[in-house]
């Protein structure tokens, strides 16, 4: 009995142990399955922030087309909305390019509200093994919309306007580009809530169609980038609206492209981003004697050189203040190099009457019976400087003063000549958060005119803008 019972004692004992062992287990796998769950969540966690950061850096890819795969594309741009306020007339209107003579816009006052400055683009990028292809797209409605030949567009059905549209292959050290771009002259520009951004006002330099190549060479932590480019070239003077027939062009007739070239020096002073550089182009222009007929050229020529500069200022550090500007010296530098006041060149005129006459605007030139004798080029000197700083941590300001000083000698016995035009400016932007932001802008102009064409013209601006940055 007693052998009975301690073997039932014993088996009691087994079986307990055996169950605590087995419970023991399902715990323990409980508790690793839990683990496993918790990790999966946790992945799938990161898997997703992943993608954010995936969509965050490329953006969204393109659609494979013309036998060509995916590439991937940034979307960018900001919505801009202008209430503005002038005292005085001036050529220009949602923008300002110069002031009428002081007889002529005095005390005419204008106001609008516009939003054409807003813009959107698209960037481009495809990466190869030992190559990446690159490209950007940009667009804003700054196209003319208000004469005969655009209707039924009118300032707020405005069509878009391309302002950038190039490829672009990097590969190490070397870079090319092709299309519609920035000028590599003048590559600074002023701060300004004015569309044109100091266009006439000391500042040159527009967009163009370019073919560019450029090299980078690392020295130490800085960085020196060459460029040379073939260009449209933009500086005929106006020419009347049935005055050029197909591709009649003064600068296509010229018959070679202008050519521009750049030397930057990217570096840093007091720990902060500086550049210097030293620019210019050279470009032919040809007119017909005769533009009825076709027949007869007399050719000139456009050139600029130039330096600028943007420096930090090493006092007052809290308020990030930095100098930024730019001196330039050319001739025919009219039309979309945007030097001289949009005078490029001096012609003399031979008028169907007989009577000669000067002028740097054919605008009203009658090609049945007008003829081009002469054509001199307008030589002008120009720049703009420019103090930034941080008044508050959301507040941007600018303080700029720019001049575009045409030689007057080679104005001689133009009506109307602009002798030379000076800005002032003060901008403010202050960002709500990074995409919100507001902007108030003072801009005093001034342009210089004979007192026989009715005195200097001078014109107070006031701009009130809204962003939205995206």
């Amino acid at each position: 009995m007693k052998v009975k019972k301690a073997l039932a004692i014993l088996a009691g004992l087994g079986l307990l142990a055996t169950s605590s062992q087995a419970l023991a287990q399902t715990q323990d796998a409980a508790e690793l399955e839990a683990q496993i769950k918790a990790l999966q969540a946790k992945t799938q966690q990161l898997e997703e922030e992943v993608k954010t950061l995936k969509a965050q850096k490329t953006g969204f890819l393109s659609a494979p087309a013309y036998g060509a795969g995916s590439s991937e594309v940034k979307f960018y741009g900001y919505i801009k909305i202008d209430g503005i306020w002038q005292d005085s007339a001036g050529v220009g209107t949602t923008y300002l390019l110069f002031a009428l003579p002081k007889k002529v816009g005095e005390h005419d006052s204008y106001s609008t509200i516009t939003f054409r400055q807003t813009r959107f683009g698209f960037l481009l990028k495809k990466p190869y093994k030992s190559f990446t292809l690159k490209g950007k797209i940009e667009m804003d409605f700054y196209t003319q919309s208000n004469d005969a030949e655009y209707r039924p567009w009118n300032p707020q059905h405005a069509p878009l306007r391309a302002r950038i549209a190039y490829l672009e292959v990097d590969k190490g050290a070397w870079q090319f580009r092709a299309g519609q771009d920035w000028m590599i002259i003048s590559q600074l520009y002023p701060h300004t809530s004015n569309f044109p951004a100091g266009t006439f006002m000391g500042n040159l330099g527009y967009r163009t169609t370019l073919i560019e190549l450029a090299r980078i060479i690392k020295i130490n932590d800085s960085k020196l980038k060459l460029q040379i480019a073939l260009e449209r070239p933009y500086n005929f003077g106006k020419l009347s609206e049935n005055l050029v027939i197909f591709d009649n062009d003064p600068n296509n007739d010229y018959g070679m492209p202008g050519v521009e070239a750049r030397i930057g020096y990217y570096t840093k002073l007091f720990n902060k981003k500086a550049m210097f550089a030293l620019y210019g182009h050279y470009s032919g222009i040809e007119y017909k004697q005769n533009y009825k007929t076709l027949s007869g050229s007399l050719k000139t020529t456009s050139f600029s050189t130039g330096f600028e500069v943007t420096v930090p200022i090493p006092i007052l550090t809290q308020f990030s203040p930095r100098i930024s500007g730019e001196i330039w010296y050319g001739q025919s530098l009219g039309g979309y190099y945007c030097g001289g006041i949009d005078q490029s060149t001096r012609f003399t005129i031979r008028l169907g009457n007989g009577t000669i006459i000067h002028t740097t605007d054919l605008s009203t030139f009658d090609k049945s019976a007008d003829t081009i004798l002469d054509v001199q080029p307008v030589h002008a000197t120009g720049g703009w400087i420019e103090l930034g700083f941080k008044p508050l941590k959301k507040l941007n300001t600018w303080i700029g003063w720019g001049i575009d000083n045409p030689n007057d000698k080679d104005l001689e016995g133009v009506a109307k000549a602009r002798l030379s035009q000076q800005m002032f400016y003060v901008h403010n932007l202050y960002r709500f958060v990074p995409e919100l932001g507001a902007g108030l802008e003072y801009m005093r102009v001034k342009t210089h005119y004979r007192a026989s064409d009715g005195g200097d013209g001078t014109i107070n601006r006031f701009m009130l803008s809204f962003y939205y940055f995206f």
